[in-house]
């Protein structure tokens, strides 16, 4: 999964819906720009977290595309059929 865009989401987002409660409380225009700046890196450093523990997550699944005969304890070229299986429970 590509996570690189998450920290920008996520600090934009912030950033967006403070200037939004700026302007509908009425705050001036140098509290605005130094609180949307403390806003955006504050969001940034949570964005990067999280992207950072999806990337972990990530990472530690392996996809079951990837799995091959080893990793499942087949031998190579080893072939189980139904028929084998159905008699191996008898």
């Amino acid at each position: 999964m590509n996570t690189k865009p998450i920290p920008a989401i996520v600090m934009l987002t912030a950033g967006f819906a403070m200037c939004i409660i700026s302007i509908v409380n009425g705050y001036s225009l140098s509290f605005l720009i130094r609180a949307l700046f403390v806003v955006l890196i504050c969001f940034y450093l949570l964005g990067w977290g999280i992207r950072l523990a999806l990337d972990i997550s990530f990472r530690k699944s392996k996809p079951a595309e990837d799995m091959t005969a080893d990793d499942l304890g087949f031998a190579e070229g080893e072939i189980i059929m139904d028929e084998e299986m159905d008699e191996s429970e008898n």
